[in-house]
């Protein structure tokens, strides 16, 4: 999860100022309204165009949890109660062009909604934060579609852009990584830099095979995310990495695996460096791996496979899958039937 942006240090400011208290709403939300002095309203029929941001916060802090301005660009929708949850329309409804609004919802009462259904860091006593920013309000849905396709555009330029920037700023890191651990890796067309620890035996892999492998994940400062040879991660079986085109092979791995495994054969060991876009990009998987992660791997080559023989792996794996739980529904039918014969 990442800090307040600059955007929402300056919100937080206004709604400081802002003497008013939260007025309750529905759902167990509460919420304040800031004006902005706009005369426009909102009624139904009419589009919306908004920015929403939310957060956790709890007393020692805040962390952004999304934010429209960074993930995708601004809501553009209908403005009606079908498709707009009722605690924000009654909130909508009250706004005008121009308007914020943040809304709150303790977390003690999201648990009583949804008991199963939230992160394990939420915790009660703190609060869902909900900020948005009515930015524009359209007419017809002509004009809406025009403003989706537009800011479509823009966020497609912006991306692009802060590609390119991560590019660098990946690149800067895994400089400043190699000069301070003298490590001198080789680096492949594609840009995954690969430190060979103990070279292998026969040819290079390519994208005829599935290899498979051990391997340990790591962030650049040493943080373990992932493993199928540390037993705490509860998955030591090896993992076939499908370098072909055929997904019945095999589920599709990152980019840096099958561009830095093309440097390895069988038997090798060695570690990986995947800059950012060659990894997940700007996706976070989890509080362990942020959005734009530089990952670590240590990979160890077990074998190489061809399509058959690959394929006859997969066939061998799927029967003993459908005998094993032919075996399991056999010993439940014994177990009902010997339960039945001592009630007789």
């Amino acid at each position: 999860m990442r800090k307040f942006s600059f955007l929402f240090i300056l919100t937080v400011t206004v709604l400081a100022a802002c003497k008013t208290p939260f007025k309750k709403g529905l759902e167990g939300t509460e919420y304040k309204i800031i004006s902005n002095g706009g005369k426009e309203s909102l009624t139904t029929g009419k589009f919306l165009q908004a920015h929403i941001a939310r957060y956790y916060t709890t007393a020692n802090g805040d962390s952004l949890l999304s934010d429209t301005r960074n993930d995708g660009g601004p809501i553009i929708m209908p403005f009606d109660s079908l498709s707009i949850p009722p605690e924000f329309f009654t909130v909508l409804k009250q706004m005008k062009k121009g308007d914020s609004a943040v809304l709150r919802i303790i977390i003690d009462s999201l648990m009583k909604k949804n008991p199963f259904g939230l992160p394990e860091s939420f915790k009660k006593g703190h609060y869902l934060l909900t900020t948005l920013k009515l930015d524009n309000i359209y007419e017809s849905p002509d004009v809406a579609d025009s403003a989706t396709k537009a800011e479509a555009e823009l966020v497609t330029k912006r991306k692009e852009k802060q590609a390119v920037e991560q590019v660098k700023t990946d690149e800067k890191l895994l400089a400043d990584f190699f000069a301070k651990n003298k490590i001198k890796p080789q680096k492949t067309a594609e840009g995954t830099y690969v430190e060979i620890i103990q070279p292998g035996t026969g040819p290079l892999i390519d994208t005829s095979v599935v290899v498979t492998a051990n391997y340990t994940g790591s962030v650049l400062n040493g943080k373990v995310f992932d493993s199928n040879t540390d037993t705490s991660f509860h998955h030591t079986e090896p993992l076939p990495v499908n370098m072909t085109n055929d997904m019945s092979l095999g589920s599709p791995v990152i980019k840096g695996w099958t561009d830095g495994l093309k440097l390895l054969n069988k038997g090798a060991k060695a570690k990986l460096y995947i800059p950012s876009h060659l990894a997940y990009g700007p996706m976070s998987r989890g509080e362990n791996l942020p959005p734009n992660s530089v990952l670590v791997f240590d990979m160890e080559v077990l074998d190489i496979l061809s399509k058959a023989q690959a394929k006859a792996t997969i066939e061998e794996k799927r029967q003993k899958m459908q005998e094993e739980q032919k075996q399991y529904m056999d010993s439940v039918k014994k177990v009902k039937i010997d339960t039945s014969k001592k009630k007789l």
